[in-house]
């Protein structure tokens, strides 16, 4: 019921801003269609706000479009808040406010406007209740669930008692066992209806509705905001503990070593293990050098032997 109410007074606040005001002259109608599309955007980005205010995250997508939605200084100002969605309802306040010191709004418009922001705080403060303190105290929550185990673990045996077939007998347990593991199971599962179970309130479905909503109500800032949308399909917000909010990254098999080695690494090894070919052929290597060197001496003693006869036979 109170997200029933966030929306209903979400709706008719937009109504009422874009049904209520007046202008006298060219600049007044700019000024109040200005105050529409800011009053518009800053509702989207209320939405936005709030689920991921709800589900407790505070990372900003790298490709979304809040960064269009706002202006610099209010981006800055966004990013510090520790309650966001409050931060984005006194900008809401504060643009009703600029439509009727500019004489856009009457002050019966005005505070008409106003009361609808005052219903959405109070429902903001409620669903922050439900997020933030449990339902059910942990030892009342503790003793159900306990109570429930001894239950449904004695209640074969009264039903043995009475009913001397095995197989009825066996039925009957399961399904009051059931029965009662399910309801409690249910409501376990109701406590936290913010987050993104198959059974929690579909807070980006409503966004996206919330979105196309404004469109039709406010041309305008369909015509400057409807390329980038806010809520894109396949938008989720995921809390920091989720196992999904991890970037894919994080999931990438490591990367297979080589099993490559240098042909040096072989021979070292082989060293180590004492193969006696490339023991001996390593050991070997200063008397190859110096077989070489003494081959290129002969060979230079050679060509001089021979140059020195080239020149007695020319003499």
């Amino acid at each position: 019921s109170t997200l029933r109410s966030f929306l209903d007074s979400i709706r008719l606040l937009a109504v009422r801003a874009n049904a209520y005001g007046h202008c006298s002259g060219e600049e007044n109608a700019r000024s109040l269609v200005t105050g529409r599309v800011n009053i518009a955007k800053h509702i989207c980005v209320l939405w936005y706000s709030l689920i991921f205010h709800l589900r407790k995250q505070r990372l900003i997508p790298k490709n979304s479009h809040l960064k269009l939605f706002l202006s610099d200084k209010e981006l800055k100002m966004y990013e510090e808040a520790d309650v966001r969605p409050l931060l984005v309802l006194l900008w809401i306040d504060r643009d009703i406010a600029n439509l009727r010191d500019k004489g856009c709004m009457s002050d019966p418009v005005a505070c008409m406007l106003s009361a609808e922001v005052t219903k959405l705080v109070e429902a903001f403060g409620v669903m922050e209740r439900v997020k933030t303190y449990p339902t059910v105290p942990f030892a009342y929550y503790q003793f159900c669930n306990w109570a429930v185990f001894l239950f449904c673990f004695s209640v074969p045996a009264s039903i043995a008692s009475h009913n001397t077939d095995y197989a009825s007998s066996s039925i009957f347990s399961f399904i009051v066992s059931f029965v009662y593991f399910g309801i409690n199971f249910l409501g376990n599962d109701l406590q936290a209806p913010f987050g993104n179970g198959p059974n929690d309130v579909p807070m980006e479905r409503y966004g996206i509705i919330i979105e196309h909503e404004l469109y039709q109500s406010f041309p305008v800032f369909r015509f400057r905001f409807e390329s980038f949308a806010l809520f894109q399909e396949g938008f989720v917000v995921y809390p920091p503990d989720d196992v999904r909010n991890i970037p894919p990254k994080a999931f990438e098999a490591p990367k297979k070593i080589s099993k490559w080695v240098p042909a040096r690494i072989k021979i070292r090894a082989a060293m180590r293990l004492g193969n006696p070919r490339l023991r001996r052929f390593r050991e070997a290597k200063a008397t190859r050098e110096r077989e070489v060197d003494q081959m290129v001496k002969e060979r230079l003693v050679e060509e001089q032997d021979i140059a020195a006869l080239a020149k007695a036979i020319a003499a």
